[in-house]
């Protein structure tokens, strides 16, 4: 595991992988620990966050929800952080794979409000 004390660049966690399709479109919000984020980006095994939660630590495990930006959906989520930004202000999260209902909204909501 990667320690330091002060985070002013990206380190991904030696785990992260990238070898899941991108989705841009829709923006998601995300809520953790009472603050809401947008997705960068995502993909079925993880969440591009716009900003970084106070305490942010790689491998901390993360709980939520999440949901289309311009929709009523919501969904639970478990997962941990993979990757810190500092300088791009961006957070990356590994999604727990046992989520059925993960795995099922997601490419429900590409569909529903990717052409939005």
């Amino acid at each position: 595991m990667l320690h330091t004390p002060q985070l002013n660049r990206s380190i991904p966690n030696r785990f992260e992988q990238r070898d899941s399709f991108r989705i841009s479109n829709p923006v998601l919000r995300v809520e953790i620990e009472g603050h809401y984020f947008q997705t960068e980006n995502w993909s079925l095994n993880g969440l591009l966050l716009r900003g970084v939660i106070d305490e942010a630590s790689l491998d901390k495990p993360i709980q939520g929800i999440f949901g289309p930006h311009k929709g009523a959906e919501i969904c639970k989520f478990g997962g941990r952080i993979v990757r810190i930004d500092l300088n791009d202000d961006q957070m990356a999260i590994e999604l727990d794979g046992s989520s059925r209902e993960v795995a099922a909204l997601l490419p429900l909501w590409v569909l529903k409000y990717g052409a939005i």
